[in-house]
């Protein structure tokens, strides 16, 4: 079955599998066993131009908190460093994130809220000789007009930003190549994703991150809400996970136009970020109403 965000109302949501029908309920009969997992852009921040000026949506960041006293473990896996979605999300000492735990750069970074524990590894040199032939390539004149991309630092990674160009699609197609091959020089891995190319120094993905998580804290329901790529690894791991009967798992995605193929792994699927805020209220009262 071919899903879209055109089969969800506007601002809302829809499970699309048995496993979303009735993913409330399995998270009703067990919160207290549940790790609820989330991107951060596209799912909990809306999407804008400039990627420093992402921001949780106030009601998004409401509403998990809210879930944070009401389920086992919440957690934000994301390809953002950590210092950085921190900042952004306004993640410290925020109500009901006291025990939230952050895997940034899908992983290798991590924060523990309830413990200020951080750890953050050095980034690998690759990426610094990386930064600067994509500085040099974006610079050059070329047949593509490139005004507007913007790199983004994220120290094991780079960013490189398509969606404020004067043509994004466009410039995305034309950077595709010469940017993979950036990125084979240098040893790095390639990450494409909504109007964004990014380069890696790290093969770890966030399926990985779902297993430290799971690891860790050993639930019996999880649930990854995502938007893009990046998250396709999350929801495979999950499925994997559910399918040997470790678990039970719920992918959550934040729909968009942009990213059709994440849409087909959805067990319940979002009219972006305010059908993920949506789902969250629904499962917020159904608990609350439990208690």
């Amino acid at each position: 079955m071919i899903l879209s965000t055109a089969q969800v109302p506007a601002g809302g949501w829809k499970p699309v599998t048995p496993a979303g029908e009735q993913a409330i309920t399995a998270i009703a009969e067990q919160p207290d066993r549940t790790l609820l997992c989330s991107d951060f852009d596209g799912t909990l921040a809306p999407i804008v131009d400039d990627p420093t000026q992402a921001r949780i949506d106030p009601g998004a960041k409401a509403v998990f908190g809210e879930l944070g006293g009401l389920v086992g473990q919440l957690a934000i896996v994301t390809g953002r460093e950590v210092a950085m979605a921190r900042q952004l999300g306004g993640l410290d000492g925020a109500s009901g994130l006291e025990r939230l735990v952050l895997l940034g750069q899908y992983g290798q970074e991590q924060w523990d809220a309830a413990t200020d524990e951080l750890v953050v590894p050095p980034a690998p040199q690759e990426v610094r000789q990386a930064l600067i032939d994509l500085q040099n390539l974006v610079a050059e004149p070329s047949e593509q007009n490139l005004r507007g991309v913007v790199l983004e630092d994220k120290g094991r990674a780079i960013g490189v930003h398509t969606r404020r160009a004067e043509d994004p699609a466009g410039a995305f197609a034309w950077l595709e190549e010469p940017v993979a091959r950036i990125a084979q020089q240098h040893g790095l891995v390639l990450e494409p994703g909504r109007n964004v190319i990014e380069l890696r120094g790290s093969s770890i993905t966030k399926g990985d991150g779902i297993d430290t998580l799971v690891e860790r804290f050993r639930p019996s329901v999880v649930v990854m809400m995502g938007d893009d790529l990046g998250d396709l690894a999350a929801f495979a791991r999950i499925k994997e996970l559910s399918a040997a009967g470790r678990l039970t798992g719920v992918c959550v995605v934040a729909g968009s136009d942009e990213q059709p193929l994440v849409a087909e792994q959805a067990d319940v699927l979002c009219d972006g970020t305010e059908g993920v805020v949506a789902w969250m209220r629904a499962l917020a009262e159904a608990l609350g109403q439990e208690r």
